[in-house]
This record gives structure tokens, C-alpha cells and sequence, in this order.
């Protein structure tokens, strides 16, 4: 028997191939019909305009009140201390559902696994009754997934990209990628295939089914107590599930399976619609309370294994909608992602990118992999004004050729990325000039260079903590540190980034107080402290991310803070405008600079290298907006009002105006939204953080050519 030949799509019908799973038992050969079907997108309206902006509701109330808007479209008073809450009566517009859509299928989301054939599936012809004109060579995989999801009485249509795709036609395959946003959009659901049952996971997915049904999600990310719920404290952090140690471990088995973290089925779950769900063997279950209970797990104090606590980090970044995400966020969340082809770190994300991305990329896997990311970067950069994107630089993991300043976005990271709310360099805008082939001018203010540095902390989890106590002795022998807090408070809070409860009131963190504890017992540790309760805290998980594969270093003006492992004695640490964290910068022999990575510096956060200290009675905090992203607020501890105006800076020229913040698809993670007068334009920067503005007041900048 010969096997499949592919026929060329027609372009001029827009056809996509569909997978018809003849039905059959289980143990049946596998038996299919590969049809082409024209796919030409339906005429979607336009959506309608939103009566008002949550953030508008916002005054309503005042802490530890906040209005919150489920996933269901529904306005909440929540109060963020007790967790009561109260409905908010609001007529609340939604987007027209799009009409039934032709032809329908389901589409399958699995993971490619083992290259090696384990069968061949048997290709009847479609206009035949039941001969069998060519076999097709299938993956274990995927044919295990067919003979769970085959029906025994009738033909189950599906669109699967191994057999939907001819693979080894280069041209056809840069076209069918460009489509998969809206084939996976469009179906009638999207099954995330997860392997077969084993190691307990009927168990684990009924456990999760059950918690899941607890809950209730707001769009700003909270999760609080369904209305129907039969433990409704099991939303709250503090409140431990009574599950058993073999619950746990069927969990812990599960959430690591492959699934998870393939980049494209990161995609593919996002793209679905409400009705998608998982498959583990023949148990399912639905999509959108899966995710909520690994959300709910995720945000316990307290779990038995920081593993799988990890996990849960990266399985709730897999949340079905990316309405509101920033292209920042979604590039950070995908370092996690693995993909067999590097390229498809860029490719397989354009089906969840703004549309000023995706639709400026090129999908080419003739291209190299160096000026795909390039692209990626600049395409980002110029849309959105900010050098978000060089926070994933690192210059001593780099495995790629190009320029320092391009990250090499090919390796599977799971270290998160330096938190954005430093705001290092204020609400600014990226001033620069890229010079082809290799060289991005930018411009900033070096402010300090690092005079020592320590041993790197481990990136093996269960030993990262262990350097703190050697990072301590590092430090420089003072009582008190630059900013007038002890030495031993600074280092608690560089460990933590300052991700306290004072900088961020709404939401759970540790206290300042706390974090000092918790440094004083992570002092304690040894070798042999595995089991101490302190691996099982929350806190505990998110330090070590912030520290693995990190230094701590010392500068020439005093301040401490961490790096990445190849930070080195007389690197800079410079400010630069349109960014949200000090780079470290290593000057080359022509006077250019590499970019070794984005650092950590006590006491340089929000533009206090650049505008000076804030003024006596006056604090900063960190407050998530309608989409969760983070917005800065200056708060006078006279009164405790809040306000946007930093009393750092003069008032607006008379041609500027702020204008009413609205998170547009183009906007970067952070940003202020200002209007001129004179020519309408609208900026997500401050203007006076500009460069002219910026030496009118004396800050010394100067142009770095970053290669």
C-alpha cells in the first residue's frame, strides 16, 4: 500500500485540509478521510463601544474596597481583606458573538512527542465507500489521542496540524501557521490532549474538577467564592485543602506532563473557545475550570512541594484570554514554552500577539533565527516606544550570533523575568535609533558602576537559597544602608524586589517586617535543611525565581543589588530611558557596549537616579488596573489621597494635557496615556521624561551604541 500524497491546497478558496476520524472500537485500525475545505473567514461585526471604563468605577469606592468584573461580564465589590463581596448593578455591553461558522470541526491541541511512527493510519478515499487508497505514518502520540477521541457509531471532524499540514512543503507550511489563529479561533472547541490516563490522573482531574467548581475568576486575575459553592473559603489563600498525600501526588504527576509547556498549545488552548477542554485518556474536563483551580493552588500560602507550586506558575499564564496582555507580558510567559523549531518562539505566538505584531511578522523558516527575533524586537519597539524586551537579554546564556541587544529567546527559561515596577527610568519613552545591520543607539544616564560582585546562586531550586548567606557576608560593613534602612533590611528587600504589602496595598504580599523574618530564616539553612517548612511558603517560590542564576554586587555609589551570572567587576549600571529596570552595560574596546542583562539596584526605583528622591510625606505604590497590568500611584501620607502626579516634576507644558487611560493593543506593560493640545497626538509617556525636558533640569544623558 502506498503511502498519502499530498494535494496542493487552492489558495483561491482559502482551503484548509480536515481530518475525518471514521469511526470505530478502540482497537480498531485507525481509518480517516483527509478532505479540503474552503475556509474563508466569516464577516465578524464590529464589536460594540463599552458604556463605561472600570477604572471610571474605581472612585466609587475606597480601600480596602475595589470594583472587580468577573470573567462572565458581572461587577463585583470585592472587599480585599475579608473577601466579602457585593453585586454592582451596571448594564454591561459585550462583543456580538460571531454566527455559526462553516465548515465546523474541532481542533486538536497535543504535543508531537516521540519522532518515531508507531502506526499507519489507513487514508480511505473520500469519494469512495470504505477502500483504503494510501497510509499515513502516525506519531504514538497522536495515535493514541485518535483512538480515545474516535466515536464508535459516527465520523468525528477534526483539524490536526501533523496531518491538516503538509509538513514538508516549506511554502505551504509559511501559509497554513499564518492561518492557525483563525482555525483554532473558529472551531467548535479546542482538545488539549494530555496523554493517556495514568499515575492516578482520573483522580487528579475529578480533584480538580471539584475545586474548580468553587470558584469564580474577575478579569483583573482574583479568584474568589463561586455563588454556588460548597467551600467557599477554599478561594482564600490561607485556607489549606484537606487533600491526602496521594491527591498530591497525582497532582504533582500531572501538572507535569508535556502539554504544559509546548509553546503552540499554549497558543491553541488561548485561542479556543469557552467549550474547550482537556483529555487525559477517556476523563475530561472543561478548560476554564482546570485553570481555576491551578490558579487556586498556585496562590496558597502554603504546598507540599515548591515543584509543584512551579508548575502551577506556568500553567496559570496559559489563561484562554489575552485581551489586555501586553506584548511584554506574553514574551515573558513564553520563556517557559518549549518548541522544537527556535523560530516558532516568535511564530508560534502570533495568533495571541497584537495585531500590530502579528501582522508585521514574517512567517519564513528559510529565515535565520538570529533576524527573527531582531525583527521581533524592533517590531515591538517601534510600536509601543519601550525597551521592554531587553529585560530577557542575557549575555552569558547566549547561544545565538546577533547583537547583544537582541534577546536569544531559543532557550526554555523558567526564571522569571526582573519585576517591571521598578520604574527605573519613570514613565519615559525609548529614544533611539536602530543602525543596520547590528548597532541600537539609545539614550540614558549611567549612573554607578558595580565594584564587586558575588558567587552565583545556584539555578537548581532546592539550592538556590543557599548563597543568601554568603551574599550577606558580601555586603559592605555598615549598619545602615544608603537609604537610611538597616543593611539587613535592604537585603531582605533586594532578595524580594521590594514586592512588599507597603509598595503594593491591594495585594497579598509580605510585609517589610516579614521579609525581614524570612531572610533571617533563610540564614538558617544548610545543606540539610531540604525539608525546613520554609520551601513549602508561597514567598518562598517567588524569591527564588527573582535570585536564581543571579549575583548580588555592590556599586561604586554605595547601593547593592542582584545581576545576572555574568555580571563583572566595572560593568555600568545605566538608566535608560524607556525602560523599567537598570541594564547592566559592559563597555567594548571601540567604546560600544553589550548588553550583559537587566539588574536589581535598593534605592533606584522610580526614577530616583534620574528625578531625585521623592519629597518628604510621600510614598509610591503599585495598583493593577482593569486588565491587571501594574500603574504607579503617588500617595501623600497626610491624607492618603492618591494621585498620578508625581510632585517630582513641574507641571505639564501648556501644550499637554493627561489624557484618560485606556490600555490600547499597541501600549506597552506600563505606561500613562497624554494628549497635545496643538496636534492631538496621543503618547503613553510622560513628556517631560523626554531627553530635551530631562537636561533643561540637569540630568547628564548621553547616547550608548549598544551591540
Amino acid at each position: 500500500m502506498t503511502s498519502y500524497r499530498y494535494e496542493p491546497l487552492r489558495s483561491a478558496s482559502q482551503e484548509i485540509r480536515l481530518v475525518h476520524l471514521l469511526p470505530g472500537r478502540f482497537e480498531d485500525d485507525i481509518k480517516i478521510q483527509i478532505l479540503h475545505s474552503p475556509f474563508p473567514l466569516p464577516a465578524t461585526p464590529p464589536p460594540k463601544a463599552k458604556n463605561f471604563q472600570i477604572d471610571s468605577l474605581q472612585a466609587l469606592v475606597s480601600w480596602p474596597l475595589t470594583i472587580e468584573e468577573t470573567e462572565g461580564g458581572d461587577f463585583m465589590i470585592f472587599n480585599v481583606v475579608t473577601g466579602e463581596t457585593h453585586p454592582l448593578l451596571t448594564v454591561a455591553s459585550s462583543l456580538e458573538e460571531i454566527s455559526e461558522y462553516q465548515p465546523r470541526y474541532e481542533a486538536l491541541s497535543y504535543t508531537w512527542g516521540d519522532a518515531d511512527v508507531s502506526e499507519f493510519g489507513q487514508v480511505e478515499d473520500g469519494q469512495s465507500s470504505g477502500e483504503t487508497s494510501a497510509t499515513l505514518g502516525l506519531r504514538p502520540n497522536l495515535a493514541s489521542a485518535l483512538r480515545y477521541l474516535r466515536y464508535s457509531d459516527e465520523t468525528r471532524v477534526l483539524w490536526i496540524d501533523a496531518i491538516c499540514i503538509n509538513q514538508e512543503d516549506i511554502e505551504e507550511r509559511n501559509e497554513q501557521v499564518k492561518r492557525m489563529t483563525n482555525i483554532y479561533t473558529l472551531a467548535q472547541r479546542v482538545i488539549a490532549w494530555l496523554g493517556v490516563k495514568s499515575n492516578n490522573s482520573k483522580h487528579a482531574l475529578a480533584t480538580l474538577q471539584h475545586v474548580g467548581r468553587q470558584l469564580e475568576q474577575t478579569k483583573s486575575g482574583r479568584i474568589i467564592a463561586a455563588p454556588d459553592a460548597t467551600e467557599p473559603h477554599l478561594w482564600r489563600n490561607d485556607h489549606a485543602p484537606s487533600f491526602d498525600q496521594q491527591t498530591w501526588q497525582a497532582l504533582i504527576i500531572l501538572v507535569e506532563r508535556s502539554w504544559f509547556y509546548r509553546l503552540w498549545c499554549w497558543q491553541e488552548i488561548k485561542l479556543g473557545s469557552w467549550h474547550s477542554f482537556l483529555q487525559c485518556g477517556g476523563d475530561k474536563i472543561p478548560w476554564n475550570n482546570f485553570w481555576l483551580a491551578v490558579l487556586c493552588l498556585h496562590n496558597k500560602d502554603s504546598l507540599p512541594s515548591m515543584r509543584f507550586r512551579e508548575r502551577c506558575r506556568h500553567i496559570v499564564f496559559l489563561k484562554y484570554s489575552a485581551v489586555g496582555q501586553s506584548m511584554s507580558n506574553i514574551m515573558d510567559v513564553s520563556r517557559s514554552k518549549g518548541c522544537v523549531n527556535p523560530r516558532d518562539k516568535i511564530y508560534g505566538l502570533l495568533g495571541i500577539t497584537p495585531a500590530y505584531f502579528s501582522s508585521s511578522i514574517v512567517v519564513d523558516y528559510l529565515r535565520p533565527v538570529e533576524d527573527v527575533y531582531k525583527e521581533a524586537f524592533i517590531t515591538h519597539l517601534n510600536t509601543t516606544k519601550r525597551l521592554e524586551l531587553l529585560k530577557h537579554c542575557d549575555l552569558a546564556s547566549r547561544q545565538l550570533g546577533g547583537p547583544s541587544w537582541v534577546p536569544d529567546w531559543s532557550k526554555t527559561e523558567f526564571a522569571a523575568p526582573i519585576l517591571s515596577e521598578q520604574l527605573s527610568s519613570g514613565i519615559s519613552q525609548a529614544w533611539f535609533t536602530y543602525e543596520e545591520p547590528d548597532v541600537l543607539k539609545v539614550v540614558g544616564k549611567h549612573y554607578t558602576t558595580i565594584k564587586t560582585v558575588s558567587s552565583m546562586a545556584s539555578k537548581v531550586e532546592e539550592e538556590t537559597l543557599l548563597a543568601v548567606g554568603e551574599w550577606f557576608q558580601h555586603l559592605p560593613k555598615k549598619d545602615t544602608y544608603i537609604t537610611g534602612e538597616s543593611m539587613e533590611t535592604a537585603l531582605a528587600l533586594t532578595l524580594c524586589m521590594n514586592r512588599t504589602r507597603e509598595r503594593y496595598p491591594y495585594n497579598h504580599f509580605l510585609s517589610i517586617p516579614e521579609c525581614v523574618g524570612m531572610l533571617r530564616d533563610i540564614l538558617c539553612l544548610t545543606v540539610t535543611s531540604q525539608d525546613d517548612t520554609i520551601y513549602s511558603a508561597r514567598e518562598t517560590a517567588n524569591l527564588i525565581q527573582k535570585i536564581r542564576g543571579r549575583r548580588i554586587f555592590t556599586t561604586e555609589t554605595g547601593h547593592i543589588g542582584t545581576a545576572p551570572g555574568d555580571a563583572q567587576t566595572g560593568d555600568l549600571v545605566c538608566l535608560i530611558l524607556g525602560t523599567y529596570a537598570p541594564m547592566v552595560l559592559r563597555r567594548t574596546s571601540s567604546g560600544q557596549f553589550y548588553v550583559v542583562g537587566e539588574c536589581y539596584v535598593h534605592g533606584l526605583s522610580d526614577a530616583i537616579g534620574i528625578l531625585g528622591p521623592l519629597p518628604d510625606h510621600w510614598k509610591i505604590i503599585i495598583r493593577a488596573d482593569a486588565s491587571g497590568r501594574p500603574t504607579q500611584r503617588f500617595v501623600h501620607l497626610g491624607d492618603h489621597e492618591e494621585t498620578l502626579n508625581d510632585p517630582r516634576l513641574e507641571p505639564l507644558p501648556w501644550n499637554w494635557e493627561r489624557a484618560t487611560y485606556e490600555r490600547l493593543a499597541g501600549d506597552p506593560a506600563i505606561f500613562e496615556r497624554f494628549r497635545n493640545l496643538e496636534t492631538g497626538e496621543l503618547v503613553n509617556y510622560d513628556p517631560r521624561l523626554s531627553p530635551e525636558m530631562l537636561e533643561a533640569r540637569g540630568v547628564e544623558l548621553q547616547t550608548f551604541r549598544l551591540v
